[in-house]
This record gives C-alpha cells, sequence and structure tokens, in this order.
C-alpha cells in the first residue's frame, strides 16, 4: 500500500528505508498506564548517508502522511502504512535538505541544527511548516504545500530570551495554535534555557505579545518536543532523560492552555516515564499529534545522532484513552 505525499513535496529525492518491528515494553505490550495503548512500533533504516538525527516530525489530519526534520538540515516525508489500526511500515520516503532564505544549502552545522517542526495552519503539512532551530536559534516558515523542498525559509519574529540559554540547549520544542483559546499563538520551550529553579523557560507569543512560563523539571529529563493535540486546548511534551551511564529515557506530560498561561504551569499530568532496558526506546525528540474515528493518536520519533552503531532511529504510536 503507498501513501501518496503531496504533489509538490513529490520530486527526484526518493530514498530505501526498511522497517522492522519493535515492540515498545521488552516483554510483551504490558508495562503501559492506563492512559495509554500501544498501537505498534518500527526501526527504520537506511543506506542513504543524510538519514538520521530526526529531532521534529508532524503528521497529516488523516495520520497517513508525515514531514521531519534532522538536526543536519534535512526534510524527510512518507506515508504511514497501517494494518488493522496499527503502525506498520512507512512508504515514498523522500529526504532533501532545507533551504535558506535565498534558496541555498545550508551546510554549516551551526546554522542546520533543525530541532522542531510544526503545523502553520489547519491545512497542516499541505501548507505551511514552521522549524525551529537550536544552535543559531531562530524560527523561520516553509511553504512545503506549494513549494516542496523548493520551499525556502521566511523568518518568524520570536522572542529574545530564546537566546539566553546554554550553547545548544535552546529551541527543542515549538507548534502553533490552529484552534482552540490561543488560535494564533506559537509556543516553544526550550531543552537547557533554566529559570532559576531550574525548571525549563518556554514561551507563548503572537504579534508582539509575550508570555514567559516555566515547566518545573520531571526527574532528570529535558524536554524535547511538543504536540498542540487536537482542539487546540492541550500540549503532550516528549522528554529525554540521558547521563551517561545511565540508561536513556522517555516521558510524556500533558499540559493544559491554562497551564501555560501561568508563570509556573506546575507539573502537569505525567502520561509516562521509563528508561532502558525496560522499554525499547531511543533518544525520542519529535512527536506529533492527530485524530482518527477513535480519539487522539501521539506519534513519537527518535534522533540516532548518525550515531548507528548503539542508536536507532524508531517511530512509535499510542492512543491516548
Amino acid at each position: 500500500m503507498l501513501v501518496p505525499v503531496p504533489s509538490a513535496i513529490a520530486d527526484k529525492s526518493a530514498i530505501s528505508v526498511s522497517t522492522s518491528p519493535r515492540g515498545f515494553a521488552r516483554f510483551g505490550n504490558g508495562g503501559l498506564p492506563p492512559g495509554l495503548t500501544f498501537l505498534g512500533g518500527l526501526t527504520l533504516t537506511s543506506d542513504n548517508r543524510h538519514f538520521g538525527g530526526f529531532s521534529g516530525l508532524e503528521v497529516s489530519h488523516d495520520g497517513k502522511r508525515f514531514v521531519s526534520v534532522s538536526d543536519r538540515g534535512h526534510w524527510l516525508t512518507g506515508g504511514l502504512v497501517y494494518e488493522e489500526g496499527r503502525l506498520k511500515g512507512i512508504s515514498d520516503t523522500r529526504l532533501a535538505p532545507i533551504l535558506d532564505r535565498k534558496g541555498r544549502i545550508e551546510d554549516r552545522k551551526s546554522r542546520s541544527d533543525a530541532e522542531a517542526v510544526a503545523a502553520w495552519s489547519s491545512r497542516g503539512i499541505d501548507g505551511k511548516v514552521i522549524v525551529g532551530f537550536e544552535r543559531r536559534e531562530r524560527v523561520e516558515q516553509f511553504n512545503i504545500g506549494k513549494h516542496g523542498f523548493k520551499a525556502k525559509a521566511k523568518r518568524i519574529k520570536s522572542p529574545k530570551a530564546i537566546s539566553q540559554g546554554q550553547k545548544n540547549g535552546e529551541i527543542e520544542a515549538l507548534g502553533r495554535f490552529t484552534e482552540g483559546p490561543k488560535k494564533g499563538w506559537l509556543v516553544a520551550v526550550s531543552e537547557r534555557n533554566h529559570a532559576r529553579d531550574d525548571s525549563l523557560r518556554g514561551w507563548l507569543w503572537r504579534k508582539g505579545k509575550t508570555h514567559e512560563f516555566h515547566i518545573p523539571r520531571h526527574e532528570d529529563y529535558l524536554v524535547t518536543g511538543l504536540a498542540i493535540l487536537p482542539g487546540g486546548k492541550d500540549i503532550i511534551t516528549v522528554e529525554r532523560s540521558f547521563k551517561p551511564p545511565v540508561l536513556v529515557g522517555m516521558a510524556l506530560r500533558r499540559f493544559s492552555v491554562e497551564d501555560l498561561q501561568k508563570r509556573n504551569t506546575g507539573p502537569g499530568q505525567l502520561l509516562f516515564a521509563g528508561k532502558l532496558t525496560t522499554y525499547q526506546i531511543d533518544n525520542m525528540e519529535g512527536i506529533a499529534a492527530h485524530e482518527d474515528e477513535r480519539g487522539t493518536i501521539i506519534t513519537v520519533i527518535s534522533d540516532d545522532n548518525f550515531n548507528k552503531s548503539v542508536q536507532s532511529t524508531v517511530m512509535f504510536q499510542f492512543r491516548l484513552n
């Protein structure tokens, strides 16, 4: 089963990607809290030297297509293949460099470190998307729905405080509310831009108005991505724990718009937290949400850091119960 991507994206950048099933809990499907149901997992591999480092993810409204960005400045697009409602594979995968505002390939790591991608409007990935870059911290817009991989960057104004964190610890999570009480507002959370109490700084902004909020850390986890849930009233963060020799961990938390409008959001609702080797996770960094007839589905993807000898690109899906 082949799932087409938008015609503007369908150029000569097709690559071969192999998939193999990957469970989540190492011992069957047990070990998940009542709020989540596992809907399948994949390990993705490719011989293409630019394949890997996927740090941001967005999924189409119908859940059949996805767009991801890598921290070496590439787009990855493809179709999501299902069998009886469970994730079974991907199809029609394409990879191409992200272009700058003049249509050039940016080969400097300091400017191509894409960490997040999100829909700009209700058209989702069929319209414009925004990308958050970390090392030369900025938000840029790309009309991939119209121009595909030839889309040029357009700078989106963002709060100055986004640039006040640790080096290589700036924008990790990004979104724009396309519905709900904060429609038209952008939201971002940093990785290592800490407040005085070690909480993580985040921002809501629109047309010159900015609200800063602080997310208390869950244990030693850091936010690596966010997804705005359908309806625009809540977000879910994906968070990573990794301090060698401690094994990598993943956490998912849910925050309401009301939480984000406070100075201190509070801890939110912890949906999941777990680590290797109990769970077959990797360095989970990208997250997206879409809705089907049974409710909300969360998709997450990992950044293998191009360290393929010990890490892998994995994708998981869960249903919110």
